[in-house]
């Protein structure tokens, strides 16, 4: 989606993570009288009455229009839908209520009031949890328009109110001592307010503090007759009478439950978030609508596929780590290991024996048959929000049994080969940066300073890398690692077809590594060993197009098994599309090609090779 809206504290308006800036105080006050009606319409008087208030000119009705002209442009290039619409006698915003923190903060109260009447504490204490984190401050931070300041007094009503109801469910369960300073400064904040002050007088009785509680009363009783002239109401005289009496009623009734919500673990599984991520505005904004999309009965699941090192994993992190607190349940990640090089991919038991684990099972409670476990994640996952990112994945069998059931999960899968076949599911075909986002990449991670000192160099550095993520990280990680060589001095490493591998090598990072694991993963006998003989055999072409025809004459195959070994080659994100019956091999995998070709193939074939290469050019082949 990419937009979201703040209110919770002071005024905020991201785009893709990003701050926006918009400036006006009646652009922001309009845009935050839609936002609190978002979905709805607001009539054109309304907006006029409250956001130019007792202005009376003549061309109000024309600044309203100009100023949500202004707000359109601003917004609508991070919504596929116009973003703020035109109806009968006003506008409405076009936004999910769920990306202002307003309505989020209302939909999580629900819910976490709904899972108490259902004695589903756990859940009620995250929801809960995560309702009340979304406040920065007061609502409303900053605005002093009349209609700003009465919604203000509203939300903070609602967050009181909020906060209470936790503190009760907290109560229930026990956890009296820890609520003890969080409602000593709630009472303090809010001496008029009577629950939160029979909610301390509790907590401090069960807490053995039982003249600490009496003394609470004492206190709230001369607050209201200093500042309103009355006495306590009829649950906190009560309340006195039993603290005075120790009726055996105040006491925790059973006690045990205390573990069931202390013991909550909300899973936060993510690696860290790439700071330098840079550019993917349009996959990132795709990324977030597909995943934060409800739809009535099914699990979102979202797709990311590409050859290696182009950036999948990073892409899913990343908007994964700007989606989660929509996700009161938690985000589960599993590296699947199909883009590992050395090692198997993780077998679909150990993958959901994982996933089982996270969500609170021991070993002894998992089932040791794939169809029982499968069964017992998808009811444990039915009535959960979760997010569950599947990282690295092989192919559409080791994902199937790791699909969660239920319809407020969603899933964030990314792999190599594309899952067309896999049910329900939305899919992002990601392709190397062009030449100026990659450019941009290269400059954030690489010492700026040293790529202004070095215009040439890095731009030769950026051709070089071809598009290609991994790559530009690597480069950029052997300049930070050595300050004393100059930019020049790689780009002519990377100018040298026979050393650029070399150079795209640090640490644990490798292009050739990335290109092995699809190499690793080809199917088996015999179609298998024909992509790999065919990879070998077009890393020996000065060419990077291919066809049937051509790898036909190379090979000495029929087109019809040529066709099949492309094929494989390409679902292998080996070779990429370029048009009809026709296909693209990266310059860095064919040069890693060119390597195995002269490892592996005797000279014969090679210079073989070489002559049906001059004998495809006269004839006019690929």
């Amino acid at each position: 989606m990419g937009l979201e809206m703040k209110l919770l504290g002071p005024w905020e308006l991201t785009a893709n993570g990003e701050r926006a800036v918009l400036t006006g105080e009646r652009r922001v006050g309009v845009l935050t009288r839609l936002a609190l009606s978002a979905g709805q319409p607001v009539a054109a008087e309304q907006l006029l009455a409250q956001v130019w208030g007792e202005s009376t000119a003549m061309t109000a009705g024309k600044q309203l229009h100009i100023v949500v002209s202004k707000l359109r442009g601003l917004l609508s290039p991070h919504l596929d839908d116009e973003i703020i619409a035109t109806v009968s006698g006003g506008y409405q915003l076009n936004l999910p209520r769920e990306c202002v923190d307003v309505h989020l903060f209302s939909l999580l109260a629900r819910r976490a009031r709904a899972a108490r009447a259902k004695g589903e504490i756990a859940a009620a204490e995250s929801l809960f949890r995560r309702a009340l984190a979304l406040w920065r401050g007061d609502a409303l931070a900053g605005m002093t328009a009349s209609w700003a300041q009465a919604e203000s007094a509203r939300l903070e009503e609602e967050r009181l109110t909020t906060l209470e109801d936790h503190v009760d469910l907290r109560l229930a369960v026990g956890d009296h001592r820890a609520v003890v300073p969080v409602l000593t400064a709630h009472v303090e904040a809010n001496p008029l307010r009577e629950r939160p002050c029979a909610q301390l007088m509790l907590a401090l009785y069960r807490s053995s503090r039982t003249s600490e509680a009496l003394a609470v009363y004492q206190e709230t009783r001369r607050v209201l007759a200093d500042e309103l002239g009355i006495e306590p109401g009829g649950t906190l005289r009560r309340l006195q009478r039993a603290v005075l009496q120790r009726d055996p009623a105040l006491d925790l009734g059973a006690p045990a439950q205390r573990a069931t919500l202390t013991g909550l673990v909300i899973p936060t599984e993510l690696p860290a978030d790439i700071q330098a991520f840079t550019a993917r505005a349009t996959e990132i904004a795709w990324l977030r609508r597909t995943i934060t999309d409800t739809r009535p009965g099914l699990s979102a699941v979202a797709t990311v596929h590409g050859p290696g090192g182009v950036g999948k994993s990073a892409l899913a992190v990343h908007v994964a780590h700007a989606v989660a607190d929509r996700f009161a349940d938690g985000i589960l990640y599993v590296d699947l290991r199909a883009a590992t090089a050395g090692l198997q991919p993780l077998p679909k038991f150990e993958a959901l024996c994982r996933l089982l684990r996270s969500l609170g099972l021991d070993d002894a409670a998992i089932p040791p048959i794939l169809d029982e476990a499968a069964a017992r994640y998808r009811s444990l996952t039915s009535t959960r929000n979760l997010l569950v990112v599947l990282d690295n994945a092989l192919d559409v069998g080791q994902i199937r049994p790791l699909i969660p059931a239920g319809p407020a999960c969603a899933v964030v899968i990314t792999s190599r080969q594309n899952m067309a076949s896999l049910d329900s599911t939305s899919e992002l075909h990601l392709t190397r940066l062009d030449h100026t986002d990659a450019t941009a990449l290269f400059g954030r991670i690489a010492d700026p300073d040293r790529v202004r000192d070095e215009p040439e160099a890095a731009q030769q550095i950026v051709r070089q890398c071809g598009g290609l993520p991994l790559a530009l990280r690597i480069a950029a990680a052997r300049l930070a690692a050595r300050p004393d060589r100059t930019l020049s001095c790689l780009a002519d490493q990377l100018n040298d077809p026979d050393h650029r591998l070399d150079a795209l090598e640090h640490a644990d990072l490798a292009v050739r590594d990335s290109i092995a694991v699809s190499l690793q993963h080809l199917p088996r006998e015999p179609a298998g060993h024909d992509a790999s003989h065919a990879f070998l055999m077009l890393g020996l072409l000065e060419t990077p197009i291919h066809t049937a025809a051509g790898t036909s004459a190379v090979t000495g195959w029929p087109e019809r098994r040529a066709e099949a070994a492309l094929s494989h080659l390409m679902d292998a994100r080996l070779l990429e599309p370029a048009g009809p019956d026709r296909y693209r091999m990266h310059d860095l995998v064919r040069l890693h090609a060119r390597e195995q070709a002269a490892r592996h193939l005797p000279a014969r074939v090679r210079t073989a090779a070489a002559c049906s290469t001059t004998a495809g050019r006269a004839a006019g082949r690929p």
